[in-house]
C-alpha cells in the first residue's frame, strides 16, 4: 500500500510546500498575463504555458479561470502604510513618509492594481468593490494622521486634498507608462514631484513651517 503523508510527517510538509509553490507560480503567471492582456483574452492554456504546467494541473488547483482571478485579489502586500503611528505634529518628514509609503504600496502591487482598475472599468463588481475598499482603508489611515495633528474638521479637507493629488498623479503615470508604472513610482524624481505638490495642499504643524 502506498504511504500517505499524515500531519506532522516530514513528507506531508514537503508535499504542502510543493503545492503552495505551484499555486504561487500559477497565480504569478496569471497576474502577469491578466495585467498585460486582460482577463478575457487570457486563456487557461496561456497560463499553463507561462508557468510550465498542463491545463489539467491548473484545474487541479483552480476550478475555473474566474477562481484564479478571485484568488489574486487576496494576495497580501509586503508593505503596510498602517504601520506608521499617527503623531500630534504633522511635519514635512511625515508628509514624505505618507507619500512614499503610498507609492511603495502601489509599486509593490502594481500588477494587481492595474488589473483591478481594468476589471472595474469593464464592470466587474468584485473588482469595483475591492477598489473602493482599498481606497477606504487608505483614507481612514491618512485621516487618522491628520486627526491626530489637527482634529476632525481639518482632517477631512486635508485627507480629501491628499487623496485627489495622489490619485490624479498616479493615474496619469499609469496611463502614460503602463507596465512600467512600478519603476516610475520608485523613481526618486517622481517621488520628489509628488512630495513637493503634497506640501502645497496639506497643512503642516505651526512648529514645522514649509520651507
Amino acid at each position: 500500500m502506498k504511504h500517505q503523508p499524515v500531519p506532522g510527517d516530514p513528507a506531508a510538509g514537503t508535499a504542502n510546500r510543493g503545492r503552495d509553490e505551484t499555486r504561487a507560480r500559477i497565480l504569478q503567471a496569471a497576474l502577469e498575463l491578466f495585467a498585460r492582456d486582460g482577463f478575457d483574452d487570457t486563456t487557461v492554456k496561456k497560463i499553463a504555458a507561462r508557468c510550465g504546467l498542463t491545463d489539467a494541473a491548473i484545474f487541479y488547483y483552480f476550478p475555473s479561470k474566474r477562481h484564479v482571478l478571485d484568488a489574486l485579489w487576496r494576495i497580501p502586500s509586503g508593505r503596510n502604510i498602517r504601520a506608521l503611528v499617527p503623531s500630534e505634529v504633522m511635519t514635512e518628514e511625515r508628509v514624505r513618509e505618507l507619500t512614499d509609503e503610498t507609492l511603495d504600496f502601489i509599486a509593490d502591487n502594481h500588477e494587481v492594481m492595474r488589473l483591478m482598475t481594468a476589471e472595474a472599468l469593464a464592470g466587474d463588481r468584485t473588482a469595483s468593490a475591492l477598489q473602493q475598499e482599498s481606497r477606504a482603508v487608505w483614507r481612514r489611515t491618512i485621516h487618522a494622521h491628520f486627526t491626530a495633528a489637527f482634529g476632525e474638521d481639518i482632517a477631512d479637507s486635508a485627507t480629501d486634498a491628499l487623496h485627489s493629488l495622489i490619485h490624479g498623479f498616479t493615474m496619469q503615470a499609469m496611463i502614460e507608462h503602463g507596465a512600467r508604472m512600478s519603476e516610475v513610482y520608485r523613481d526618486q524624481e517622481f517621488r520628489d514631484q509628488l512630495f513637493n505638490r503634497a506640501r502645497l495642499v496639506v497643512p503642516l504643524s505651526p512648529s514645522e513651517p514649509a520651507s
